[in-house]
């Protein structure tokens, strides 16, 4: 019986067996923290596309597919095995410019289970936001303003910047920093173009006073028949879009040059004639390009009007874009 206990066969093995068991562990947890940054790291670039398309769409519904879209992915990715679990992947407009999406995931320990005291998996979260900013246009003042000097009405043109989603506001309704630049009675303006804001668009405000262009207290005076347009612009895919109230008072065409904002009959590509339809640029406003708005102080509906949409002429050059495209989409967390 005393042999037994001092018999030290095996022991070695008895040994390196106990040993053995740190070295496994700290095997087990590399893998399975090699495994877990893996998936965060996937879940982490699947969550910035998605919140950088979802932002840049600016629709529900595709926000919605997109975070769709990351689950099918790091679902197909990570199936099978080991598998991830409890997958979950939500998006939201944080603030009117700010789109954040958030997921998670349980990475499955493999190893490092059978140690007591220690989760069963990694717990994996990440976020992403991404902010959708409008880009700054600069504008020049006008190469050319005519404004018929032998109309019957007086009518005088300003410029403002317009703001979109202010356009619901009681007050200001999204339009500031208005500027006078030009009316049809002779009347010399000096002035500064207003610097629009990002996401603000120079717009354009025609005020047209009946039968007062010889009659200058009648210009600001109430009570005088007048009619108020304003564009209030707006860049849809890069090409200008107007609210003029539904009258066909305004014609606007895309001239590549400036000496090629004239009228057809001298070389140019402004359309001529009376009885008009008016046309409308569908091209972007490019920088370098120039941009004619032709005027008719009478819409139809309002009183007689020729329909030849040259009773206030501006030539403009196209405004300069701090950033390309309609609005700049980029990661800030």
């Amino acid at each position: 019986m005393l042999g037994f206990w001092r018999d030290e066969h095996g022991g070695v093995a008895v040994a390196f067996a106990l040993a053995s068991i740190p070295l496994i562990g700290i095997a087990g947890m590399a893998i399975d923290y090699m495994r877990a940054s893996e998936v965060r790291s996937a879940l982490q670039v699947e969550a910035d596309a998605a919140a950088l398309a979802s932002a840049a769409s600016k629709d529900a519904s595709a926000s919605t597919a997109w975070v769709t879209n990351l689950k099918s992915t790091i679902g197909d990715r990570f199936s099978g095995g080991a598998a991830i679990e409890n997958l979950a992947a939500d998006g939201e407009w944080v603030s009117t410019s700010d789109f954040r999406v958030q997921a998670s995931a349980d990475v499955p320990l493999t190893f490092l289970r059978i140690v007591p005291g220690i989760e069963d998996h990694f717990a994996i979260e990440v976020e992403s936001v991404a902010r959708v900013t409008k880009p700054k246009l600069t504008y020049k003042p006008p190469k050319f303003t005519d404004l018929d000097p032998e109309a019957s009405d007086y009518n005088r043109l300003s410029v403002y910047c317009f703001d979109i989603e202010k356009k619901n506001d009681p007050l200001t309704k999204g339009r500031s920093q208005e500027t006078t630049i030009a009316d049809n009675a002779g009347t010399k303006y000096n002035y500064t173009l207003p610097t629009c804001k990002a996401g603000e668009t120079m717009s354009y405000h025609l005020k047209n006073v009946r039968d007062a262009r010889t009659k200058p207290k009648q210009w600001d005076n109430p009570k005088a028949t007048q009619y108020h347009y304003y564009t209030d612009t707006v860049m849809s895919g890069g090409v200008e879009t107007y609210d003029l109230g539904g009258y066909a008072i305004l014609e606007t065409v895309l001239c590549d040059t400036a000496a090629k904002c004239v009228g057809q009959s001298q070389g140019g590509v402004i359309p001529e004639g009376a009885n008009r339809t008016p046309q409308h640029a569908t091209q972007s406003c490019q920088s370098g390009k120039f941009m004619y708005y032709g005027w008719e102080d009478r819409p139809p509906g309002l009183g007689w009007t020729d329909r030849d949409y040259n009773d206030i002429r501006v030539v403009i050059e196209c405004p300069v874009s701090e950033s390309t495209g309609e609005f700049l989409v980029r990661l800030i967390k």
